[in-house]
């Protein structure tokens, strides 16, 4: 049996434990505090680090699809670029439209086209149509002569997407002017409103007056970490 008197001095005991003092909770806080100061910037920078690999990708992914020989499309059944698949299927489109009753005039026509293509056309129409699951490659003012007569060629309807989606800028959550920009190939945009690349929403507006996207590129996400400027990239 225990008796009282032992309670009492059990009591006493388990009463005198201390807990942590003023300064032992201001030192832990202060050391804390300073851990979470030295990790902060290690983090910003393997954020920063990981955007710019994301943006890379996206710039180099995005030109392959519209000019490389092996695009990041969303199929596996072809791995050329947008501007090779509309050479091929324009090549395609005028043997099959042109007769043996004209002489060389397939193979007139089809240099022709090859040329013209040379010349800076058969890229995407707008740069919807490079993530477009029935995209047209843009061949404007193009004719070729068949027994029926010249047949214009100015645009090639390719039907398969070269790219998985509408691009989102990976450091568009830190500057909200970060955004991607396209390139046309010619355009006949007046000067006050003439631009080296468009948005998309601006390319809508000169959609008349733009011929091809070739090109994709950044635009308002800053220096990268090695110091290079990623509009230039």
């Amino acid at each position: 049996m225990v008796k009282s008197n032992d309670k009492v001095r059990s009591f006493s005991r388990h009463s005198n434990r201390k807990g942590l003092s003023l300064m032992e909770l201001i030192v832990v806080t202060v050391v804390i505090a300073l851990t979470a100061c030295m990790a902060f910037p290690v983090y910003k920078i393997f954020q920063q680090r990981s955007k710019e690999k994301r943006l890379k990708k996206i710039l180099t992914d995005v030109r392959a699809a519209i000019s490389g020989t092996k695009s990041h499309n969303s199929s596996n059944d072809f791995q050329e670029g947008f501007r090779t698949v509309a050479r091929v299927k324009g090549m395609e489109i005028i043997a099959s439209n042109t007769t043996d009753s004209l002489g060389d005039a397939v193979k007139q026509n089809i240099n022709a086209f090859v040329a013209k293509i040379g010349q800076g056309y058969g890229y995407p129409k707008t740069p919807e149509d490079i993530w477009s699951p029935n995209p047209v490659a843009a061949i404007d003012g193009f004719q070729y002569e068949t027994p029926l007569g010249p047949i214009p060629l100015n645009a090639i309807p390719l039907e398969r997407p070269f790219y998985r989606s509408k691009p989102i800028h990976p450091f568009h959550d830190w500057y909200p002017e970060a955004d991607f920009r396209y390139v046309p190939a010619s355009d006949s945009v007046p000067i006050g409103d003439k631009q080296d690349s468009y948005t998309i929403e601006e390319w809508a507006t000169h959609s008349a007056k733009l011929i091809g996207v070739k090109d994709i590129v950044s635009k308002g996400a800053g220096l990268a970490l090695d110091g290079s400027k990623t509009d230039e990239w």
